[in-house]
């Protein structure tokens, strides 16, 4: 109750009425089925079209190996030809089906594509370089030492050393290094031509293995590379004082022992220490600086001192030292990008040097050894971390690439290269292992080349068994097998395209019963005659399913050819076409059939003759009409109960119970009184209103099309003492014009006379 407590304006929002229904979608399916790749753990996958099947699961399957073949194809009772699913998938979406959703089955027996990484450094050439040239641009000079390191030049295609030479300089910004010795032979960048520091260690860093099982994985490759995280500025020494800038005041001649510079706020030798640096043009110089007088400054180089001429105003810059005496720590500017266990990168023009980072306090960062050389504030400290690059080439055509950067090589943080790849990779997962360092010498690396393509994935078709099909229950997002359907409450279609299987038909059956939200394809085996559809149907009695004769013919654009495929993949399409169009209560019959040969479409033809053997025992013919195509000629369900004798009636209650029950969930704790009972008819009054005008009930009004009793009638005092609201409906539903029966009676002139 509310309350009113002072003097005031109350708003209040109140219940206008009966709270609408919305009808639930009946036209998504579930299939399950062998594919090439992909999601094999964890709940169904939805796809919306066929590129996106292919995307995410692979193309077409090959024909299994005779041995594997034979053992399903010729096994009338427990057989299928489940390689044919990719081509029923094709067959749902060209015949109007919009949202499936795909359980892959696997062997438990089938094993993943898998690799190892050794280590040692390696930076791919970025750019040609000509034969004769000495200059040579490279990926990355993350790890290496700097002048006077050998280093070797190897072909990318077939690894053939091309030369070895020593750093004579080095340029970090642009990634370019000189070489002491010219190139024997030109280098390309396309080819796949790299650097290697040093020789390559055995000793295993990380693991990689495909995300799901199968020989697919042979086709992956992946790459994991040194890159520079960030670049921070490093920040001066608080004892170096203050900053001046100014300009040379007079030219300057070539390897002059002084320059003379104009006077500026900050440069007061009785200010500054010692020895100061400053900025001339490109170059650092250490300089004594004098006393000012007539305006000028002079300072003086240390003997020996070489530089190029400089003119008159060119800038004259103080750059401040980073540490005024050797130690473990410098200020960073942005510290708190680094964190414990980072390897950094420090660059003092004539050596590259690598630290790794012991603690972060505020911008002071302290190192596990002392920092070599001098830095400066004009400097920067590079982060290393990690890229991990993989690609997939699919047969089919589609292909995958990935890029995963700033990752932490060990540790495990969400931002860890394994973290990154278990929560974002479409392709891979690592393992780290003993070996694995965050010493860019030491980077993870295969034992030839840039690129580790996995290998030894095993699809298992050989152990593939019916069980594998059935599945089994582990809980939500753990269920396998057509079990896993029950995870997705949306499926309403349910098929295992190419598997006659008793056990798995059963199993199938079984799960719709149960969830009792939605209805069953099954395919009979190939090739039977009419004796041989009649004795496969014969075990079946259930209003939950459907069965279709003969298969169809269609074109494999994997083999350029026509083959037979099992009709459940295009009648899951039809149905959904047909609810999209005219609604769940329009039998799905009397309906074109996409996507099969329009000539000779049907595997085996089905006269009158033979469908007046069939449609008395629920077997739904499809058939062949010259001038009206190929079509779906039977509306029936495998029930020896008449009243859910035709797949339009059983579709159209399973989508009432679905829809009422989903759309009264409001009512549970309510107070279970006669208002409620009041909204509660209401509610499902306007409901069946709109689906009687629709069509889909039969009835001249909706007194004649339904009725909705809950009130004292419907329950005993026991009934309402126990918590229960019981609400009785009855519909009278629309039956398929079956038989379409036009008596025409001779009219004689003798009659007509009379």
């Amino acid at each position: 109750m509310a309350e009113y407590l002072s003097p005031g304006v109350y708003i209040e929002e109140t219940d206008a009425g009966p709270r609408p229904i919305a009808g639930v979608s009946t036209s998504t399916a579930g299939m399950v089925g062998v594919t090439a790749r992909g999601p094999y753990t964890g709940k169904p996958k939805l796809v919306t079209n066929f590129l996106e099947f292919q995307n995410t699961f692979g193309g077409f399957l090959p024909e299994p190996a005779a041995p594997v073949r034979d053992a399903w194809a010729n096994n009338p009772a427990e057989g299928g030809r489940w390689w044919l699913f990719p081509l029923a998938v094709k067959g749902f979406f060209d015949n109007g089906g919009q949202r499936l959703y795909i359980k892959r089955v696997a062997s438990a027996q089938a094993e993943p594509a898998s690799g190892v990484l050794g280590h040692g450094l390696v930076s791919p050439v970025a750019a040609d370089a000509a034969k004769g040239a000495k200059t040579l641009e490279l990926g990355h000079l993350i790890g290496f030492a700097g002048v006077g390191q050998q280093i070797q030049l190897f072909r990318g295609d077939d690894q053939q050393a091309i030369h070895t030479a020593e750093v004579a300089a080095y340029d970090r910004t642009a990634r370019r290094i000189e070489l002491d010795t010219a190139l024997p032979a030109e280098v390309r960048a396309a080819r796949g031509d790299y650097a290697q520091v040093g020789t390559r260690d055995t000793e295993q860093t990380l693991s990689f293995s495909a995300v799901s099982p199968g020989s697919w994985g042979g086709a992956v490759q992946v790459r994991v590379r040194p890159v520079v995280g960030a670049a921070l500025p490093i920040l001066p020494d608080p004892q170096e004082g203050g900053l001046f800038i100014t300009g040379l005041a007079a030219d300057a001649a070539e390897d002059s022992g002084t320059v003379e510079v104009a006077t500026a706020s900050g440069l007061d030798p009785g200010e500054l220490p010692a020895e100061v640096w400053v900025q001339i043009g490109a170059g650092r110089f250490t300089v004594q600086v004098s006393p000012p007088a007539d305006g000028k400054v002079t300072l003086t180089f240390p003997p020996g001192t070489t530089h190029p001429a400089w003119r008159t105003g060119l800038s004259v810059r103080r750059v401040r030292r980073a540490a005024a005496a050797a130690g473990r720590t410098l200020r960073i500017g942005g510290a708190s990008r680094l964190y414990e266990g980072a390897v950094v990168q420090l660059d003092d023009g004539a050596r590259l040097s690598v630290l790794n980072v012991d603690t972060v306090a505020a911008d002071v960062v302290t190192f596990d050894r002392d920092v070599p050389g001098t830095y400066f504030e004009t400097d920067r400290l590079h982060l290393i971390e990690a890229e991990v690059d993989t690609r997939f080439a699919d047969p089919a055509g589609a292909g995958v690439t990935e890029t995963f950067g700033n990752l932490r090589l060990t540790g495990d943080s969400s931002a860890s290269l394994t973290a990154a790849l278990q929560a974002r990779s479409q392709l891979v997962r690592a393992t780290a292992l003993t070996g694995l360092s965050a010493d860019p010498a030491k980077f993870p690396a295969p034992a030839t080349g840039s690129w580790l393509t996995l290998a030894d994935g095993d699809d298992a078709y050989g152990s593939l068994s019916v069980a594998d099909f059935a599945g089994a229950d582990g809980g939500s997002g753990r269920r396998t097998g057509i079990v896993a359907l029950e995870d997705i409450d949306e499926v309403a279609v349910c098929a295992v395209p190419g598997v006659w299987s008793g056990t798995v038909a059963s199993a199938l059956i079984t799960h719709c019963e149960l969830l009792k939200d939605r209805f069953a394809v099954l395919d009979p085996p190939d090739g039977l005659d009419i004796e041989g559809i009649q004795a496969f149907r014969e075990p079946f009695d259930t209003k939950y399913a459907a069965l279709y004769y003969p298969w169809l013919v269609t074109r494999d654009p994997s083999v350029n050819r026509d083959v037979d495929v099992p009709p459940s993949g295009h009648l899951a399409g039809i149905y959904a076409r047909v609810d999209t169009e005219r609604g769940v209560h329009k039998a799905p019959a009397n309906t074109v059939i996409r996507g099969i040969r329009l000539t000779d479409g049907f595997a085996q033809d089905v006269t009158k003759r033979h469908q007046d053997l069939l449609n008395p025992k629920g077997i739904n013919a499809l058939r062949f009409f010259p001038g009206l195509g190929h079509r779906v000629w039977g509306a029936r369900t495998l029930s020896s109960d008449s009243s859910w004798k035709y797949i339009n009636v059983r579709r159209l209650f399973l989508y009432l119970e679905e829809s009422i029950d989903e759309g009264t969930q409001w009512v549970v704790f309510e107070p279970n009184d006669e208002s409620l009972w009041a909204l509660v008819r209401q509610t499902i009054t306007n409901f069946l209103t709109t689906v009687w005008r629709s069509g889909a009930l039969a009835g001249t009004t909706a007194d004649e099309a339904f009725f909705v009793a809950c009130d004292r009638t419907t329950m005993t005092e026991d009934d309402l003492a126990n918590g229960r609201l019981i609400c009785v409906i009855g519909v009278a539903p629309v039956f398929p014009a079956e038989f379409v029966i036009f008596r025409i009676q001779q009219k004689t002139r003798e009659s007509q006379l009379a």
